[in-house]
């Protein structure tokens, strides 16, 4: 892996990490400050319009704070498995053929 491209790669994980931090910090502010029987006034007085606009409105709440958390983790997920298939064994042949014999090898 070049420099440029770990640099990239720091740079997409910074930002997913920001990204994750304010959606996940957000989330645990609407769900603590919920009142069940409260009305859309007293959530805003109580908890101000921008956690309030999420608490009344549970679909734009899902679409930009939930769902991208989802999307984030499963990007990542698949990043994983394909940099994992890419990357070469450390197993030595003789390993190789024991694990296909069944065999346990002893050093």
């Amino acid at each position: 892996m070049d420099k440029e491209q770990k640099k990239i790669l720091i740079i997409v994980g910074a930002i997913e990490a920001l990204v994750l931090a304010f959606c996940l910090t957000i989330s645990i502010i609407v769900l603590v400050t919920w009142v069940q029987n409260a009305s859309p006034a007293q959530r805003i007085a109580t908890n101000g319009a921008f956690i309030a606009w999420f608490q009344n409105n549970p679909t734009p709440f899902f679409l930009t704070i939930v769902l991208p958390v989802f999307i984030i983790f499963l990007v990542d997920a698949v990043y994983l498995i394909v940099y994992a298939s890419k990357k070469p064994s450390a197993l030595t042949e003789e390993e190789r053929q024991a694990i296909q014999a069944g065999e346990t090898v002893l050093e």
